[in-house]
């Protein structure tokens, strides 16, 4: 009878520690802000497991971090403009600029490139590079073009290391989460 009792609490205390570990998963742990070259701010919520990006909390979310003079990023943009058209109501891809445009650069880069999906310079990211490393362990460092993708729910689903992913690999990761 003892034992029961023993059993029955420490079920219960197991129990009521995963409904706090998953309370948490979803607890805000930091705040910043990013602004689009076309100049839309995007608050974006730090979760232990993810990032939220308000406004966009329905869609699947591509963040790239790239470099305005890596030719594997350059290669990525007409990959990613068809992924964005193709899956408009699913998807956001977000590129951020990790190697420190200045948004007047990178609205010229962006219209001489060509991209059609939200580019942020550094100098309007906030702090999401260093979200990104906190989630992931990735540093600008580590190279360009990094990928990761967050399902609906703003959580991690992948992080691709730095090496620049064919569009069909890329199309098939989208696929899964949608």
């Amino acid at each position: 009878m003892k034992y029961y009792k023993f059993i029955t609490i420490l079920a219960f205390l197991s129990l009521f520690q995963l409904s706090l570990q998953a309370k948490d998963t979803h607890k805000i742990l930091e705040q910043t802000m990013i602004q689009t070259v076309d100049g839309e701010k995007i608050q974006v919520e730090r979760m232990r497991d993810g990032l939220v990006f308000k406004g966009y909390e329905d869609k699947i979310v591509l963040l790239e971090a790239f470099g305005h003079s890596c030719p594997p990023c350059k290669a990525s943009i007409p990959g990613y403009n068809r992924l964005q058209k193709k899956y408009q109501t699913d998807i956001v891809i977000i590129a951020v600029e990790a190697w420190g445009s200045d948004n007047a650069s990178l609205k010229r880069y962006a219209k001489q490139y060509g991209i059609q999906y939200k580019a942020v310079s550094k100098a309007n990211s906030g702090k999401i590079i260093r979200f990104m490393q906190n989630i992931t362990g990735w540093t600008p460092a580590l190279g360009v073009p990094y990928l990761m993708l967050f399902n609906r729910g703003g959580v991690l689903a992948k992080d691709v290391p730095p090496q620049g992913l064919p569009e069909a690999h890329v199309d098939k990761l989208i696929k899964a989460l949608l």
